[in-house]
């Protein structure tokens, strides 16, 4: 009996972590789609195409080339909010960027904003994209409740001429899980 005890303890050791990991699901707090086909890519200040880059995590990226001609955000790349938010939410937005300029650090502004005009910020920084892939963060707390497809993670990409790639861009609500 005593040794049934004993690998009785020792199963639930073994299995707490397991199931505590379960629970630790980031993808379920996602309210965006980070597929790089998912951008809304606009503006006249900017050319697209889909790229393949292994080096990217999904293996794909979009190439923006800027004219830096205009204003910055006469070439920008946003991802739609697809989830309720709450006043009150912590948020966090990530994208993968790699960038390229003859001056050197290509200073991309990064945004999460309302979808429609004045198109106020909720949370914005500006993100110095080197030469090699990296993980760019922001992150804020929502001011108010907005519905679905009221918010959008952007990107203002003709901040002068240069070469940007954008990997998936990722915005989780890391007060709630979906």
């Amino acid at each position: 009996m005593k040794i049934f005890s004993v690998m009785a303890a020792a199963a639930m050791l073994i299995l707490a972590p397991v199931a505590a990991h379960a629970d630790d699901d980031i993808t379920k707090h996602l309210v965006s789609n980070p597929n790089v086909g998912s951008y809304q890519i606009y503006g006249s200040g900017q050319t697209n195409k889909k790229v393949r880059d292994a080096a990217v995590q999904g293996g794909q990226a979009i190439e923006i080339k800027a004219s830096g001609n205009g204003n910055p955000w006469d070439g920008a790349a946003q991802v739609e909010v697809n989830q309720k938010v709450t006043k009150g939410d912590k948020l966090v937005c990530a994208i993968w960027l790699k960038a390229r300029s003859d001056s050197g650090t290509v200073r991309i502004p990064g945004r999460l904003q309302v979808n429609e005009a004045p198109y106020r910020a909720i949370g914005e920084t500006s993100f110095d994209a080197e030469t090699e892939w990296k993980m760019y963060t922001l992150e804020t707390t929502a001011d108010a409740d907005y519905e679905k497809g009221k918010l959008v993670f952007v990107v203002h990409l003709n901040t002068g001429k240069q070469v940007i790639h954008l990997g998936p861009a990722f915005v989780l609500n890391m007060t709630r899980t979906y």
